[in-house]
């Protein structure tokens, strides 16, 4: 049983990994953004071994909250997920479609995300399902192509 370390917030990434123990979970997903200890993996490497806690998905920084959390281009986020999920002994990333105004990044997302998950097996780089973002004006198209990537050709989804 996993659980998010989204799921404590606000609370830190420790008490994530203090809770899924406490709780009875063998795993977290490590969402990597808002806490700085999420982005560092040393550290996660130390709580996961402190907590008897594995980290069974990575969570790649792709939120529009996570501008530079490691660094500021997206494919070398994943390929720093890529690089935390050897080190931290998970298989699973997820990644999120890209933001519409990343127009270089989401021109070659999903060809972009087959050669991740070709380059780095048996990693898993899934992308997940978002939803459609609405303001007072209405409708507003903030992922490209779109928030459901179940009508692509992906290999793998988080839903």
């Amino acid at each position: 049983m996993t659980l998010s370390t989204t799921s404590v917030y606000p609370e830190s990434t420790a008490d994530a990994f203090a809770r899924a123990k406490a709780i009875g979970y063998d795993g977290v997903e490590l969402m990597v953004g808002i806490d700085p200890v999420a982005a560092d993996v040393d550290r996660i490497v130390d709580l996961s071994a402190e907590y008897g806690v594995t980290v069974s998905s990575i969570h790649a920084p792709c939120l529009l909250v996570t501008p530079n959390v490691w660094g500021s281009d997206p494919w070398g986020k994943l390929d720093k997920a890529a690089e935390a999920a050897g080190r931290l002994g998970s298989r699973l990333i997820v990644v999120h479609p890209p933001f519409r105004w990343q127009r270089d990044y989401a021109g070659r997302f999903e060809e972009g995300i087959a050669e991740l998950n070709e380059k780095y097996f048996p990693l898993v780089f899934a992308v997940e399902n978002m939803y459609p973002w609405r303001t007072p004006a209405g409708r507003f198209a903030a992922y490209s192509p779109g928030f459901d990537p179940t009508n692509l050709s992906y290999d793998h989804l988080v839903l």
